[in-house]
């Protein structure tokens, strides 16, 4: 969320912020900056996240003073994450998908039904996808943001970023601020995520498809 500083009382360390998203002027305190290089003034522009105090109010938490630099020094350790890896899941539907091949091969030399071995093919390698492509979690469930470097906890936006194979990952205050510098595209009717998506399982099955299909081609010309 964005908004100004519309008050700041530097010697009680808070304040109070304006936004179009909130109907109230929102609270924040000194220790809710992040890294700044100086402590906030009013008309400053910031970007935040809106939580709540033990009493229930509203309070910023997570405010970064935009076009002010950031103290990198004072940040924290930064926590690296690792990247994805197989996991036992993984190995296990290797192995399964091996035997259910051999097997789908011995089923072809006794019926030499060719189209009751295609089906079962697909069936086996749409379950492979479905273990392969499932979403996995960090081991650790912080992360260090790439440009402002504080802690913050995984979210499903970061955990798919992180299943995708990115290794930059940005809380949400730094992630808002770059989505509102880039320039506004329209999106193409069949252009979108689920487009995109649809459209890689159908290039997977059909690549994936060629070894069984050659395998069974050879063992019909062998018989």
């Amino acid at each position: 969320m964005k908004g100004k500083v519309v008050l700041w009382k530097d010697d009680k360390g808070f304040g109070f912020i304006a936004s179009d998203g909130c109907a109230e002027q929102v609270f924040f305190h000194i220790s809710s900056i992040k890294n700044a290089t100086r402590k906030p003034a009013v008309g400053d522009v910031v970007v935040f996240e809106v939580g709540t105090d033990a009493q229930g109010r509203q309070k910023a938490t997570h405010v970064l003073l935009e076009g002010v630099p950031l103290a990198i020094s004072s940040a924290p350790a930064r926590i690296v994450t690792e990247p994805v890896k197989k996991d036992l899941i993984d190995y296990a539907a290797y192995f399964f998908l091996v035997m259910l091949l051999m097997l789908l091969v011995g089923l072809y030399t006794k019926t030499h039904d060719l189209n009751v071995a295609l089906v079962l093919g697909a069936i086996v390698l749409l379950l492979f996808w479905a273990v392969s492509s499932r979403k996995k979690k960090p081991a650790n469930p912080l992360f260090s943001c790439s440009k402002c470097r504080s802690v913050s906890s995984h979210d499903a936006r970061t955990i798919l970023a992180w299943n995708r194979g990115l290794n930059r990952l940005y809380c949400r205050s730094c992630h808002e601020a770059w989505l509102r510098g880039q320039p506004s595209r329209r999106v193409e009717p069949g252009t979108g995520y689920g487009s995109s998506k649809s459209g890689c399982l159908g290039l997977f099955l059909v690549i994936a498809s060629f070894p069984i299909i050659g395998v069974i081609s050879a063992v019909a010309w062998l018989s």
